[in-house]
């Protein structure tokens, strides 16, 4: 698998990615706890959550970079709009 550039928008897909993958196992190792005998730190709570919160960063990727892709072209946007101005002054 090829890695994708090393740039802004993709570092920022990875780290949207990796902010939902880190509260769903939040939130499903405090959905466990609560109903199980186990407890937030036991080791099955730790790895179930975690694949579950990689498995619905996965499932939510298409969304993510959509959402990072429009507030990145709308920066770019701004961007070249403010540059555009200050050249014509």
């Amino acid at each position: 698998m090829p890695m994708p550039a090393f740039t802004a928008r993709n570092v920022t897909k990875f780290i949207a990615k990796a902010v939902v993958a880190t509260k769903a196992a939040d939130l499903t190792a405090d959905a466990i706890a609560d109903h199980t005998q186990y407890e937030k730190d036991d080791t099955v709570v730790d790895i179930g959550s975690r694949v579950i919160g990689w498995y619905i960063s996965e499932k939510l990727e298409p969304v993510t970079d959509k959402i990072v892709d429009t507030v990145a072209d709308f920066v770019s946007d701004r961007r070249a709009k403010r540059q555009a101005k200050k050249d014509t002054k």
